[in-house]
């Protein structure tokens, strides 16, 4: 999975703040970098000021980038979309407890979570 998350982010190393800079990170951080426009703003909500959320969003289908597992938008930078496939892998490795809400799909008979930011 590594591999193929780095086309889209990078991993940062994360230190616990008593640890030795030159030993190994105790953990990774997947910063996803990828900024890709591909929203549809005639059919999704209006932004919210301040943090750019959508509580609909509609992607152009043409525009999404379906090879990349995760990626941001400008309207939204503080968010992060996965794609299906990479939602299905981490499941794999995560397993059950890993909680994915649909966001949009070009299949209109999966309906997108109501609230999909809301925790």
């Amino acid at each position: 999975m590594a591999d193929g998350l780095s086309a889209a982010g990078r991993y940062l190393p994360v230190f616990p703040e008593d640890a030795d800079p030159t030993a190994a990170p105790g953990y990774l951080l997947y910063l996803v970098g990828k900024v890709v426009d591909c929203v549809d703003l005639r059919r999704s909500s209006k932004p919210k000021k301040g943090t750019g959320q959508m509580q609909v969003t509609v992607f152009r289908p043409d525009a999404v980038p379906a090879g990349l597992p995760a990626f941001r938008v400008p309207e939204f930078p503080g968010a992060v979309y996965w794609n299906g496939w990479a939602v299905d892998r981490l499941r794999d490795i995560l397993g059950p407890d890993l909680e994915a809400r649909l966001i949009w799909s070009e299949d209109g008979t999966l309906p997108p979570h109501p609230d999909p930011w809301g925790f």
